[in-house]
């Protein structure tokens, strides 16, 4: 994980898995099978654990905490207005990967250089 764009202490597991292999069978072989049992055990714990709805309100804190935090430092912002303009990107960063996000008054991301397509970065007009 960047640190030029996320606070590691804040939101995310100490386990995360971030690599580049060189010989990319392993992510078929070893990878992909690790990855559907960790959500395979993932699925069981949430089965297997008794709801608390007294925890509702502190958890909803959390993930809109969780989105602001995203919402402000997602790199790929930047990305998304360069290909569809600003107006996208912030409607899509806000309303759709973080839904719980509050937008800012003159909300923009930073234009990344050209990503390629036509010209002015914008195939919507």
């Amino acid at each position: 994980m960047s640190s030029k764009f996320y606070d590691e202490t804040k939101f995310f597991s100490q386990e995360m898995l971030f690599a580049r292999f060189e010989d990319e069978e392993v992510v078929s072989k070893d990878l992909f099978p690790a990855f559907k049992s960790y959500v395979q055990t993932h699925l069981d714990l949430i089965r297997e654990t008794k709801a608390e709805p007294q925890n509702a309100d502190f958890v909803l804190e959390r993930q809109k905490a969780y989105d602001c935090y995203s919402a402000e430092r997602d790199p790929a912002t930047g990305l998304f207005a360069a290909m569809y303009g600003n107006e996208w990107a912030q409607d899509f960063v806000h309303d759709f990967l973080f839904s719980l996000s509050e937008r800012k008054e003159g909300d923009n991301a930073p234009v990344m250089p050209s990503m390629g397509g036509p010209p002015g970065g914008n195939p919507h007009g």
